[in-house]
């Protein structure tokens, strides 16, 4: 029998054992926005005008970057209460996660190791990288959706994705083709969309009002979506499996079955939140022999996140699915969600907190 107390249990135990360290900071307080995040628009009348049309280029880094920023700048008014300068904003996850991908090389083409061993061409995402692939299917349904609900607003011209030929048949490139291939992803999108249009103003101030935005339902509207948007991309993962080296596979794998657990604890994903779990995500691949041993080469907070996405993987792998199950039952309860969110900070935060040897 699950006795759900356990989780409360280990958090003040957590929290009794951090009094004993003294520490630089409880928070992370340097944000990182995604590379280039200030070279891309942020509104839509800033996007280039071509024949009289708007054409983004969903292969291009800077392109997919300018529909999260997109998405962030034009939700930004639901978000005010929770945080300044938009920090607040629950997108911020799937945004930070994409900016990351890139620096750590991982929508280089894995077929070709010559550009896998040296800096990939600017703003290049390959169509052959699994990682590509699953974040694709993460950020495009999400524009396409906010472009089909009018969410950006009216707009001055047509609004259009280019199409990238190879290996067409894997992707989708309007709304009506993605809403044929995966119906569910793209109404769990326009739901979210919808929610946020429905809000009502709880404020009057004219410069920052404030709408009736409920935070866990948002979050877990979010999340629900971009777990739909990882089993789409799945596949094309597996499908470019034989480039990656073995210990990449298994942290992939292991990796987006620890965001499961995350998802159905509702963990936050503002910026902040993001930050502190995000900013430990191994700064290149893994070779071989890095899943058993730990590269030398990772910090202190990348092995932290490589060992419980080992544990929880692992332990998810051996009880056939079992321990996800029972953790999502615990999940159910509020207190358990709020128990185990702040489980996931005392643990990410605690490589952080204890002083280094310089």
């Amino acid at each position: 029998m699950v006795n759900k107390n356990v989780c409360s249990s280990l958090t003040t135990l957590l929290s009794v054992f951090l009094c004993f360290f003294p520490t630089r900071s409880a928070t992370v307080e340097n944000y990182a926005y995604p590379y280039l995040w200030d070279q891309v628009p942020g509104s839509v009348e800033d996007l280039p005008v071509k024949d009289n049309k708007v054409i983004m280029y969903p292969w291009d880094y800077r392109d997919r970057l300018s529909m999260y920023k997109l998405i962030l700048n034009y939700s930004a008014k639901y978000f005010t209460q929770f945080g300044i300068n938009n920090t607040g904003n629950e997108f911020w996850a799937l945004t930070i996660f994409y900016g990351i991908l890139y620096q750590t090389r991982r929508y280089n083409d894995p077929s070709n190791y010559l550009v896998n061993g040296r800096p990939q061409k600017e703003s290049f995402i390959s169509v052959k990288s699994g990682w590509s692939g699953i974040n694709y299917y993460v950020i495009v349904p999400f524009f396409l959706a906010a472009l089909k609900s009018n969410f950006f607003g009216p707009l001055s011209y047509p609004m259009e994705l280019l199409q990238q030929e190879e290996l067409r048949s894997d992707f989708c490139y309007s709304f009506e083709e993605c809403n044929a291939s995966y119906p569910q992803v793209m109404a769990g999108t326009l739901k979210i969309f919808e929610y946020l249009q429905a809000r009502e103003k709880t404020s009057n101030n004219s410069e920052n009002p404030t709408y009736n935005t409920d935070m866990e339902k948002i979050t877990h509207y979010i999340w629900s979506r971009h777990q739909n948007g990882i089993d789409a991309g799945k596949p094309l993962f597996y499908d470019n499996s034989q480039f990656y080296s073995t210990d990449e596979k298994h942290f992939a794998e292991g990796f987006l079955t620890t965001v499961e657990f995350l998802e159905a604890a509702n963990y936050p994903s503002d910026m902040k939140n993001s930050t502190i779990v995000l900013s430990t995500f191994p700064h290149r691949k893994l070779t071989i022999g890095d899943w058993f041993i730990l590269g030398w080469n990772f910090n202190i907070s990348e092995k932290v996140l490589l060992i419980i996405t080992k544990i929880i993987s692992g332990i998810n792998n051996i009880s056939g699915g079992a321990f996800f199950n029972i953790w999502k039952k615990i999940m159910m309860s509020e207190s358990a969600r709020k128990n185990a969110q702040f489980l996931v900070k005392i643990i990410f935060l605690l490589p952080k907190l204890i002083p280094s040897d310089n």
